[in-house]
């Protein structure tokens, strides 16, 4: 029996069951895409040609051009993240030095960048946890008038939040700036 007479058989049994032209079309294509797809099969192919594997090029190119700047995104909106969480443990840790002395420390500026504050605060980067590997500089600015009153700062200063805005939380619980997602 050929092929096309086996064909003609088979849409012959099955379309007995379809009621429609429209399904009867959609079988003839089927039918069609099966010989096709039997003909690639049985046809003998050593590798892939050219413009497969140009379009497996190009759907990588698009893949990678759409997922490296979200990754990047991701990566940067983490840090930022961790900063923030950073300066409300320095606001946490600097409540518990006020309600111990009465005040913030002495008027000064201080700065974290992986290693200590340094003069009355240099246990704090401890008891925050901070860390040695941070893409942060921490500065806490301490005032004595009209009250004692402090401000915290998150300067971005290298890796993929080098050049990000600076965030800040201060001791009467405002944050900033504006639209960095508090």
């Amino acid at each position: 029996m050929t092929e096309t007479v086996r064909s003609k058989i088979i849409l012959a049994r099955v379309s007995s069951g379809f009621q429609s032209a429209t399904n009867n079309i959609i079988l003839v294509a089927l039918l069609i895409l099966l010989r096709l797809f039997r003909m690639k099969l049985t046809k003998r192919q050593d590798g892939f040609s050219l413009v497969e594997l140009m379009i497996v090029v190009a759907v990588l190119a698009i893949l990678a051009a759409i997922a490296i700047p979200s990754y990047l995104g991701i990566q940067k909106r983490a840090a930022r993240s961790e900063a923030k969480s950073n300066l409300q443990a320095l606001s946490l840790a600097l409540e518990g030095y006020m309600a111990e002395n009465n005040d913030y420390g002495a008027v000064n500026t201080y700065t974290y960048f992986g290693g200590s504050f340094g003069g009355d605060l240099s246990n704090l980067a401890n008891i925050t946890q901070l860390g040695n590997n941070i893409l942060y500089e921490y500065q806490i600015k301490t005032f004595a008038s009209p009250s004692p009153s402090y401000t915290i700062l998150a300067v971005p200063q290298r890796g993929i939040v080098e050049g990000d805005i600076t965030i800040w939380l201060d001791s009467n619980g405002d944050k900033g700036p504006p639209g960095a997602g508090w």
